[in-house]
């Protein structure tokens, strides 16, 4: 098939320790199999987490990643004002050009709680493209039961990158009732793995996989991770990236 996996990366503060070792250490971690295949991936970086980094994102734009947003403080985006929600992205702007030089093209909301207002300031502050929406993802139903107008809107919302404003495009995350991200390559064996990326990629043109930058560390107070250890799920990776060779 010619139609190849997006590697995207959810960059924030580690999960329950709220420390920088998943930038500082398992970024390190999935670069090395990033080079390996020759995968450039995109980085959905919370901007808070850029100043005391900045020379870690500044060798990663070098190597050819994209770096682009999500939002200010990893705050829900649909439960700020419209002032607020324009304040976190001028702030976040400015973050990005002080200490990266660049502007980020693409965002993604935290939690993916995009909306229309959103939409239309991305669209205002001269973004790209959004890759917030996961269609046909059930389990945004149970992580956010209070979300129903959300939730639906998502999971019925186009399979493919599409214009949601002008100027501006969608590149909505893979999912299959199961969301193409790091939960999957976590539970799923890898024959079934494989399996599943085969059928995503018979519905998806370029499909849109992510995890988060804590994925790639031991998280020793995470149910997740004692049941389905980073260590495996990075390994799933590195085959699943050799597989699309």
């Amino acid at each position: 098939m010619s139609n190849k996996i997006i590697f995207s990366v959810d960059v924030e503060r580690d999960l329950h320790t709220n420390d920088y070792e998943g930038i500082r250490i398992g970024l390190k971690r999935f670069k090395k199999i990033c080079d390996k295949h020759n995968v450039k991936p995109i980085l959905f970086v919370v901007a808070d987490c850029i100043k005391d980094n900045k020379d870690i994102f500044r060798r990663f734009i070098k190597n050819g990643w994209e770096i682009s947003l999500h939002g200010y403080s990893h705050k829900r985006f649909d439960s700020l004002s419209y002032k607020e929600k324009e304040s976190e992205i001028k702030k976040s702007i400015e973050i990005f050009k002080k200490h990266l030089n660049i502007k980020p093209r693409g965002f993604r909301a935290p939690q993916h709680s995009i909306d229309a207002k959103t939409l239309d300031l991305l669209k205002k502050y001269g973004f790209e493209y959004d890759s917030s929406f996961t269609p046909l993802n059930l389990l945004q139903f149970f992580f956010f039961p209070k979300k129903i107008g959300l939730n639906f809107k998502s999971f019925f919302s186009p399979l493919n990158e599409y214009k949601i404003r002008l100027g501006l495009k969608e590149k909505p995350v893979a999912s299959l009732l199961v969301p193409f991200v790091s939960l999957s390559f976590r539970i799923f064996p890898l024959f079934l793995l494989r399996a599943f990326v085969f059928k995503i990629k018979l519905f998806y043109k370029n499909p849109v996989f992510y995890a988060h930058s804590w994925d790639f560390i031991s998280l020793k107070d995470s149910r997740i991770d004692n049941l389905f250890p980073s260590e495996k799920m990075i390994r799933k990776i590195d085959k699943i990236m050799e597989y699309e060779k």
